[in-house]
């Protein structure tokens, strides 16, 4: 029989014992009967012989409990036992019970939720086929650290070209048309793609067919792949539209396909179109396009990357656009989440220390249980209990804390979750926590590994002294503290861990308001923004564009409750970039590659710098004078004034664009404009005129007396009361987008925050059940000192000692942690170094204050002993 057969058939028995007892009583009545009719054929009297045979068979008792003893029913009945006495012992006790399931069920529960989001965020398998052969490619220069970018078509042709270690390679253009036919004009997310980026990710669609190569040539009739939900919700679930067109900037597209219904592109791919690649020939140095690639089978990524280092090597120096460029691969799921590898893992890291403390405070709380419980363990031991039997019952007890400690730790998990996802930042929302298996399967390793944590340690030492020593003495006797050593180590652990998280709390706390003290270049407050880009269509071709933003500026100006209105083909802070190169400053040589200068362009009109709230530093802003007729002009920021003309006067150099034949003339330099995070470096900005360079996808920046978004309603209508087909999208206050780019680090503030208050609670609170415990041992000797003349104060003064002793140790310990962690989490610093004195002393107050407030209620305990009580009780 194995041992589950062995164990269900216990079980069964057990729950069937009444019926098995039965059994056996019919038994044994067989046998006597047997045994009396033998002794009777021997001549006996049927009294001696019924005697005679009920001494054969003895005590019934006895053999009931031996029959039960030698079947796995023992074990599950003496297990059924232990929990039920552990269930009537904690009910005896509720304000342990409850502090003990409070702490766990916050240890575990904090464990649980972060591993939750680590599980959606990074482990969880991206919804592709071979997710962890899809790669990223991007170009940057050699000079500049990290991920790369966007690339050229022309690039892209040769490493579609010129590699062996990818199996298929695409390539795409994001673009934003507005799509009429359907209902209200809106603007709708379209990726231009190239035919390999189905092979890339594999995709079949559910209807129709995929884009074909033949279709990703110049000249090729428009066509689209829809996504589900776009066929659902826009297109009618219809089977039939498979052939059909829809509308985009007044160009119709045909239907050719409909992806499966689960499939989300991920990053610039997510979005509910999909349009055949058409854009050759733009040259090298237009660098808009990204490229997705599948690897090889058995090839791996640093095999992939040196042939393409080697393959940017050759066009380097082949062309002059790419000198001092190279070429960089990353994997898919590291390029859509790697911004929070580190934060996660910091939070994954700190909510394990939470769980530490948590354990730490339990062990100190079921060690001084035991210490109290020490008579009753002599007792037991006395009376012939094994100490195996007494381990195994206060092993119970702990199991049966955790098991409800875990139970409400899934409660406290499911409402953490909820909050994770209102705080957190967008990769949230794209890969939902959720406590599935995994988590579950976690949270049931934790409970299990937390048992043992916390529950044998205090059983061994509990089970471990001499039944005559305890029954001679009292608690009140142990006399100096003896046998709590390792509850103040415990207790030292406790406070070493809530150090380090107070610490980093602390440092990513400094490091976000030093972040909230750097001046953005613009004043965000009242500020709406909103996107009002226009078709590609001939009623707005050229100059046509610049007299519809005119047109809405003088309608929108003149309403109440607006200061100022701007245009502009980039909003501060909302992610957007349109980074160009200077090939050439007027009386040097042509740049090109890495050598060449690089800004973000913003086609603006005159009232931008004035709306916004951008300081002009040198010469002049753009003006209504600087029309299409007039000679070309720009105006630069510092930052770019100070990489290109280190050596003079930027205003009344010259300047010429990528792509632009003319130059422009420098006419002013403004501050500098943070404009991807308060934390973020950019290369600089040009702004040149919306008249000079007309410019269809813009939007409009509106500085308001009072709540912004109040006002989105009447400037969506002067809008429309021009062009009713014309889609106003993105509406948002410059405060928002602001905050937007700040969440990550309040996500992280946030949850370190919850963290560390939580270990400081629970390290304060295990601080002074050590200190509370010490002093009700050492009542004897505080009274011996009472009586010899000792001072009450000085009573106090021990108390505190050994409460600094503890609380200086712990520090110690949590400080060098503390610098050790913030060394890793660097990253996400700003302007704080890992050993910050302010941080390092606001700790030491904190846990000086704790310190204090732990053991002011045993010191004052201790000062009121009454010595002649306590010394007659002895």
């Amino acid at each position: 029989m194995n041992l589950w057969r062995q164990f269900r058939h216990g079980v069964s028995v057990l729950l069937g014992r009444p019926a098995a007892d039965r059994d056996l009583s019919e038994e044994l009545d067989h046998y006597v009967e047997q045994a009396t009719a033998a002794h009777l054929a021997r001549g006996m009297t049927p009294e001696e012989a019924g005697r005679a045979a009920r001494v054969e068979v003895g005590s019934r008792a006895a053999i009931r409990e031996e029959v039960r003893s030698s079947g796995w029913e023992s074990i599950v009945e003496s297990a059924w036992a232990d929990a039920r006495l552990a269930i009537r012992r904690l009910a005896k006790s509720p304000g342990f019970t409850v502090v003990a399931v409070v702490t766990l069920a916050l240890g575990i529960g904090a464990a649980t939720s972060v591993f939750s989001v680590v599980d959606g965020v990074l482990l969880r398998p991206l919804p592709y086929p071979d997710a962890d052969r899809i790669v990223q490619l991007g170009q940057r220069d050699l000079t500049s650290p990290g991920a790369g970018g966007n690339t050229s078509i022309d690039d892209y042709t040769d490493w579609a070209s010129g590699n062996r270690s990818f199996t298929a390679m695409g390539v795409l253009l994001n673009s934003q048309p507005t799509l009429t036919g359907l209902g209200d004009p809106e603007r709708v997310g379209v990726a231009q793609v190239s035919a390999g980026l189905f092979d890339v990710f594999q995709l079949h669609p559910m209807l129709g067919r995929a884009i074909d190569r033949s279709e990703n040539v110049p000249g090729a009739p428009p066509v689209a792949v829809v996504r589900y939900d776009f066929w659902r919700t826009r297109l009618g679930g219809d089977s039939s539209v498979i052939g059909k067109s829809i509308t985009l900037d007044q160009v119709p597209v045909r239907v050719v396909g409909v992806m499966p219904e689960h499939f989300t592109g991920p990053d610039r791919l997510d979005r509910p179109i999909w349009e055949n690649f058409r854009s050759y020939g733009d040259g090298r140095a237009n660098h808009s396009e990204g490229v997705f690639a599948l690897l090889r089978p058995g090839v791996t990524v640093d095999q992939a990357q040196a042939e393409m280092t080697s393959v940017g090597s050759t066009l380097a120096a082949r062309y002059p656009e790419d000198k001092g460029t190279t070429i960089t691969l990353e994997l898919l799921r590291h390029r859509l989440v790697g911004d929070l590898i580190r934060p996660l893992s910091m939070l994954l890291g700190a909510s394990f220390f939470l769980l530490l403390i948590a354990c730490a405070n339990l062990s100190n709380l079921l060690l001084a249980n035991g210490m109290a419980r020490a008579g009753e363990i002599a007792v037991r031991t006395a009376l012939g209990a094994a100490r195996f039997r007494i381990i195994r019952q206060l092993c119970t007890e702990t199991a049966v804390l955790v098991v409800v400690g875990g139970a409400g730790a899934l409660l406290v998990a499911r409402g953490a979750i909820r909050f994770l996802m209102a705080i957190g930042p967008d990769q949230l929302k794209a890969y939902p926590p959720a406590l599935n298996l995994e988590v579950l399967a976690l949270a049931t390793a934790l409970v299990t590994l937390t048992t043992l944590a916390i529950g044998l340690v205090p059983a061994l030492r509990a089970s471990a002294g001499e039944p005559h020593e305890a029954l001679r003495s009292t608690t009140a006797r142990a006399g100096g503290g003896r046998g709590n050593g390792p509850r103040r180590t415990l207790a030292i652990v406790q406070l070493a861990l809530s150090v380090v998280l107070l610490s980093l709390s602390g440092m990513v706390f400094k490091s976000y308001r030093n972040v909230l003290q750097v001046s953005p270049g613009i004043v965000p407050d009242h500020l709406l923004t909103m996107n009002v880009a226009l078709p590609q269509t001939a009623r707005y071709d050229g100059i046509a564009s610049t007299v519809f933003f005119e047109q809405v500026v003088q309608r929108v100006a003149h309403m109440p409750d607006v200061k100022a209105i701007a245009v502009t083909s980039l909003v501060p802070f909302s992610g957007d970039e349109a980074l160009f190169g200077v090939s050439r400053i007027q009386g040097e040589p042509e740049r090109a590659g890495s050598d060449m200068l690089q800004a973000d362009r913003y086609e603006v009109s005159p009232s931008y710098f004035r709306t916004l709230g951008i300081t002009l530093l040198k010469g002049r802003p753009l003006a209504d004078e600087d029309e299409l007729a007039s000679a070309p002009v720009c105006v630069i920021d510092e930052d770019f004034a100070r990489r290109a003309f280190a050596n003079g006067d930027p205003i009344g150099r010259e300047i010429q664009l990528t792509g632009r034949p003319e130059y422009a003339r420098v006419v002013g330099v403004v501050g500098h404009v943070r404009t991807y995070g308060l934390d973020a470096e950019s290369q600089g900005q040009i702004y040149v005129s919306l008249a000079q360079y007309p410019w269809r996808w813009a939007s409009l920046v509106v500085r308001t007396t009072g709540d912004p978004l109040l006002q989105a309603g009447a400037v969506k209508r002067a809008v429309h009361e021009l062009d009713p087909n014309q889609p106003v999208t993105d509406v948002w206050s410059m405060d928002m987008l602001m905050a937007g780019l700040l969440r990550e680090r309040q996500f992280t503030l946030t949850l370190l925050a919850a963290f560390a208050t939580t270990a400081t609670v629970l390290a304060g609170i295990g601080l002074y059940g050590v200190i509370a415990f010490g002093v009700a041992q050492r009542r004897r000797e505080f009274s011996v000192r009472l009586a010899l003349g000792a001072g009450p104060w000085a009573i106090a003064r021990l108390v505190l000692l050994e409460g600094g002793a503890i609380a200086g140790i712990g520090a110690a310990a949590g400080i060098i942690g503390a610098v050790a962690a913030a060394r890793l989490m660097a990253s996400i610093l700003f302007e704080v170094s890992p050993g910050d004195l302010s941080v390092v002393g606001m700790v030491g107050v904190v846990l000086a204050g704790l310190a204090v407030l732990a053991c002011l209620v045993p010191a004052r305990r201790a000062m009121a002993a009454d010595a002649v009580q306590v010394l007659r009780g002895d």
